[in-house]
């Protein structure tokens, strides 16, 4: 093998060590986050919560996640609390355990200021709000569709 190939090689090598690393960083960061918000000492933004009355939407009734899409899986409905993290980890709020095509914790709809909001964590195939994909936070509303992987769900109260 020539000296060069073998240049070419350990630096390809150097390179998908770094991507790991990478990845595994961001993964415990998720985890870290997630842990905080479900604790709720501090909001993933790093800001410390404040108490104040619930905004009038949380007092109207509980928003809920309803999977249309597998027929399998058609009608299984979810109560969506502050935050909410969908994806096929056992420690999902939401879990689409056989949805290959949905990442460990793929998205989360949280509350905030009495609306809920659908954010990707980064997932490989996307998440999609009503046929668009999700690139930043985004509101959600009564009847919106969202995809997550190969799963469709709607969201109600």
């Amino acid at each position: 093998m020539s000296h060069g190939l073998l240049q070419i090689l350990r630096y390809f090598l150097l390179a998908l060590v770094w991507l790991f690393f990478l990845y595994a960083a961001r993964m415990v960061l998720v985890e870290v986050r997630r842990g905080r918000a479900e604790r709720g000492g501090v909001e993933p933004s790093g800001e410390p919560q404040r108490s104040k009355p619930p905004a009038p939407a949380e007092r109207g009734g509980q928003l809920r996640l309803r999977i249309v899409e597998p027929a399998e899986r058609r009608g299984a409905a979810f109560d969506v609390g502050t935050e909410t993290t969908l994806g096929r980890s056992p420690g999902c709020a939401v879990p689409l355990e056989g949805d290959t095509f949905a990442s460990s914790v793929h998205a989360r709809v949280y509350r905030r200021d009495g609306e809920a909001w659908l954010e990707d964590l980064g997932s490989t195939n996307g998440t999609f709000l009503n046929g668009e994909r999700v690139g930043a936070p985004v509101r959600l509303r009564r009847g919106d569709r969202l995809k997550v992987g190969s799963t469709l769900l709607e969201v109600g109260r």
